[in-house]
């Protein structure tokens, strides 16, 4: 094995060295985008060329045969490098995954396998003789169809390369189309060498112009790197940020032309007018009309009209000089703002129609905002009150609480504090307002104070009506309790002295159950006098328990009682004892007490409980009257009993109706929102 370098061999190893100089130049810039498979690239060069200048200097076919293997490890790896830098420049570097590397990969690593292997075989080339160096050494070789094959995918990867950075010169203008002019430029250089080389007939030729023409274009690349910032971090940062926008960018010159867009820009337009560039602005750019004549560097809503759908805008135009500071565009950047405004446009509306007021006040107690619906409840126009202080339509009484508590907690961000003022409406009345106060003057979205209101007027009437009629229902109570209850017990203790004169007598019986059945009437109306007060304190009682006590209480003859199945109940306990007294009453006096049974248990959807009996039931359409005050098919009742459950059901905020129970009878259940404690028991 020997070498006898002649000129070409050290032209070519200069060569080879120089591109390992632009490597390591790219590489110490690594940190700009494409300078990694731009590097690898030189490096692929830079073994070409030392390949060709070992072949050159070769004197033996052993040594010849390393100089090839060298050459084709960079011929080889050129394509797949060159692609993976025109992804990278071009931002579709996202398509080479581990997959796609491996794919892009198979043939070159198969022929390079056959490349080292060749003299075993004849599968890539036939060699029928060697001339030895210098200066130059040659040889004679048949290729296969193997070797076309390979040029024509590498050269395949290589014009996709170039086809996607020209796509940058075609969709962007000024700078990138200088730069992938240059690209574009160093590329044709090394496909003219091959074609030279392939139209000679002899790829296998000593002297191979690519292998020049190949460092011609890393010398144009490295000259577009530094000269023209071809892969500075500021011009591919800003192409990437404006291209992977979201936002719709249009630059437009002082002709009102689209010079350029990004994808979102295309997106946004209707499909007939994709191909925007070169294109007046006017025709193109939605709302354009609307943004040409702003003031420079402003910003702009509109409202634009996509798929029947309406989209809102926020515009920013800004004015493009050159370095002489003469005007030369437009930058047009729309950001989508639709969903901030449909949230805007509904807190809004949710406002101007809420039944609540809502006013904001400066430090000063100024009103600088007032809701629409100020105009149906106090019928003032809202603009009527801007400017106004607050406390000028407020009562001169109630002036002092509220204009106090403002003033003290102005300084206080987050305070709240509620009133209740009586506020003059447009008609000169004075109507009751309750109103919570909140300091925001902190908050830079609201800066002030404020106020929730709603009209309270009609509540108060109702509140002091209702006080009224409770005063009067404590007089008729203790009418009943004293005025009535007093002669009643006269009577009595007469009756008894009367019957123990006369002795057993007819009148004297009806008489004594008159008496009796006043006195029923007497403690039932008492009782319904209080049973509708609102429940306020509860504690927890168990369904079973409460149940078997006011059984224990009530005459059930010889009826029997069950609970199939129990829960715990919050409620006032001995009101619900009220409650299973009456209905137990109720079961026994209209039925026969010798076959009922009368069954307590909870709901199936176990929100409540019900009380049914085994009796006769109640007809359908006499249920609706059983729970009015004074119904009753007894002689002796009051119909006062159910009337009470209701008034008592009602006032612990449940409901009660009336059925069918399941053998009959009747079933009264009662919805009441309760936890459950399942509880089975047997019948008692």
């Amino acid at each position: 094995m020997g070498f006898a370098p002649g000129l070409p061999t050290w032209v070519l190893l200069a060569v080879s060295v120089i591109n390992v100089g632009i490597a390591a130049i790219a590489l110490r810039r690594r940190e700009v985008r494409g300078a990694v498979p731009f590097a690898v690239i030189m490096v692929f060069v830079s073994l070409y060329a030392f390949g060709a200048a070992v072949r050159a200097a070769s004197v033996t076919l052993s040594a010849y045969r390393i100089g090839t293997t060298i050459k084709y490890a960079g011929i080889l790896a050129l394509g797949p490098t060159q692609l993976w830098f025109g992804l990278i420049y071009t931002g579709r570097n996202s398509l080479l995954d581990r997959r796609h590397w491996a794919l892009l990969l198979v043939w070159p690593v198969t022929v390079f396998v056959l490349v080292v292997t060749a003299p075993a075989h004849d599968l890539l080339w036939t060699v029928d003789g060697f001339i030895r160096g210098p200066p130059l050494a040659t040889i004679e070789r048949v290729d296969t169809p193997l070797v076309g094959l390979t040029i024509a995918y590498e050269y395949a990867l290589i014009l996709v390369t170039y086809a996607l950075i020209a796509l940058v010169g075609i969709n962007r203008g000024g700078r990138y189309r200088v730069q992938v002019a240059l690209m574009l430029t160093g590329g044709i250089v090394p496909l003219a060498g091959s074609m030279v080389l392939l139209d000679g007939g002899n790829p296998a030729a000593a002297l191979d112009p690519a292998a020049f023409a190949y460092t011609i274009t890393g010398i144009v690349f490295a000259i577009a790197l530094f000269r023209f910032d071809l892969l500075d971090l500021v011009p591919v940062a800003r192409h990437t940020l404006v291209d992977e926008m979201v936002d719709p960018v249009f630059v437009v010159n002082v002709d009102g032309r689209v010079v350029d867009v990004n994808m979102a820009g295309i997106e946004l337009l209707d499909d007939e007018e994709r191909q925007v560039i070169g294109r007046s602005a006017a025709d193109v750019i939605p709302a354009y009309g609307s943004l040409k004549d702003c003031n420079d560097d402003s910003d702009t809503d509109v409202t634009i009209e996509i798929d029947d759908t309406l989209q809102f805008f926020d515009i920013s135009r800004t004015v493009l000089t050159d370095r002489t500071g003469t005007e030369i565009g437009w930058l047009f950047i729309y950001r989508d703002v639709t969903e901030r405004h449909i949230v805007k446009e509904r807190f809004k509306r949710l406002i101007e129609r809420s039944s609540d007021m809502v006013a904001v006040l400066d430090e000063n107690r100024t009103i600088t905002h007032v809701s629409q619906s100020i105009e149906e409840i106090l019928g003032y126009e809202p603009d009527e009150l801007i400017g106004e202080n607050v406390a000028e339509r407020i009562h001169p009484d109630d002036q002092a609480d509220i204009v106090e508590g403002l003033s003290e907690n102005v300084d206080e961000p987050g305070y709240i504090s509620t009133y209740r003022v009586r506020f003059r409406n447009c008609d000169g009345e004075w109507r009751v307002i309750e109103v919570r106060a909140r300091n925001l003057l902190d908050d830079p979205f609201v800066e002030g104070i404020v106020l929730n209101s709603r009209d309270v007027t009609e509540k108060q009437r109702q509140k002091r009506k209702l006080m009224r009629q409770n005063e009067r229902l404590d007089q008729f109570a203790g009418i009943v309790s004293h005025d009535l209850r007093n002669p009643l017990n006269v009577a009595i203790g007469h009756l008894d002295i009367l019957e123990a004169d006369v002795g057993d007598n007819g009148s004297i019986e009806t008489i004594d159950r008159q008496l009796d059945r006043m006195q029923d009437i007497i403690d039932d109306s008492l009782t319904l006098a209080r049973s509708g007060e609102a429940v306020t304190e509860t504690k927890s009682v168990d369904l079973e328990t409460i149940g078997r006590d006011a059984w224990e209480t009530v005459d059930t003859g010889g009826a029997t009682f069950a609970v199939t199945e129990t829960l715990q109940l919050e409620c006032d306990r001995n009101r619900l004892l009220n409650v299973f007294e009456n209905l137990f009453r109720n079961s026994v006096e209209h039925n026969d007490s010798a076959d009922l049974t009368v069954r307590v248990g909870r709901l199936d959807e176990g929100h409540g409980f019900y009380v049914e009996d085994t009796g006769t039931g109640i007809p359908e359409e006499k249920r609706e009257g059983v729970f009015e005050q004074g119904y009753t098919t007894s002689r002796d009742g009051t119909g006062f009993g159910l009337a009470i459950v209701t008034d008592i059901v009602q006032a612990h905020g449940w409901q009660i109706s009336l059925t069918d129970g399941d053998d009959g009878g009747a079933r009264f259940e009662i919805d009441c929102d309760e936890v459950l404690v399942e509880k089975r028991t047997q019948m008692a």
